[in-house]
C-alpha cells in the first residue's frame, strides 16, 4: 500500500486561511447594504436580458437568411422548369413548322401542289413593289473579334500599373 504523505503544518495553514477567506467574502456579500445587492441583481439581469436580446437577433437573421435561401432555391427551379418548357415548346414549334407537316397539312385543308403549267403570272398597271423580292437572305460581314486592349495585359503589367498609379498622390504636391 502506498501511504500519503503527512501534510505540513504550513500547508494546513494555507488551506485553512483560504477557507476563512471566502467564508468572510460570502459573509461580506451578506452583509453588504440593500441597495448594493439590489444593484448587483439588477446588473445580472441586464446582463442576462442584452444576452438574450443579442440571441434572440441572431436567430432572428438566420432564419431570414435560411428562408431567402429556400425561397432562392424555388426560383432557381422554376426558372430550370420553364427553360426545360421552352425548349419543349419550341422542339414542338419546329416540328409543326416542317415541310412535312406543313405538307400534310395543306393537303388536309384542300390545297394542291402547283405544277409549273398550271402558273400564271399577272402583270398589273400602275403597281410598283417597293422593293424586289428577295429570296436569299441579306448576307452579313464577319467582323473579326477582338478584345479590347484591356485584355492583352499581363497580370505582371496590370501590377506593374496599379502600383504607379498608388505611388501617384491624389490632391497633388504641396
Amino acid at each position: 500500500m502506498t501511504s500519503t504523505p503527512a501534510p505540513q503544518p504550513n500547508q494546513t495553514r494555507r488551506t485553512f486561511a483560504a477557507y476563512i477567506e471566502a467564508v468572510q467574502a460570502f459573509d461580506a456579500g451578506r452583509a453588504m447594504p440593500v441597495n448594493i445587492q439590489q444593484q448587483w441583481v439588477v446588473l445580472f439581469g441586464v446582463v442576462v436580458a442584452v444576452v438574450a436580446l443579442v440571441a434572440g437577433l441572431y436567430l432572428d437573421v438566420t432564419a431570414r437568411a435560411a428562408i431567402t435561401g429556400r425561397q432562392i432555391q424555388n426560383l432557381e427551379l422554376s426558372i430550370a422548369i420553364n427553360r426545360r418548357s421552352n425548349a419543349d415548346y419550341e422542339t414542338e414549334l419546329a416540328y409543326l413548322l416542317s415541310n412535312q407537316v406543313m405538307q400534310a397539312r395543306a393537303k388536309s385543308l384542300g390545297f394542291e401542289m402547283l405544277k409549273q403549267e398550271e402558273l400564271s403570272y399577272m402583270v398589273v398597271p400602275g403597281y410598283f413593289p417597293k422593293g424586289g423580292v428577295q429570296i436569299a437572305g441579306q448576307v452579313s460581314q464577319k467582323q473579326a473579334i477582338s478584345a479590347s486592349p484591356e485584355f492583352h495585359e499581363s497580370l505582371i503589367d496590370w501590377f506593374r500599373e496599379r502600383m504607379r498609379a498608388a505611388s501617384i498622390p491624389m490632391g497633388g504636391t504641396r
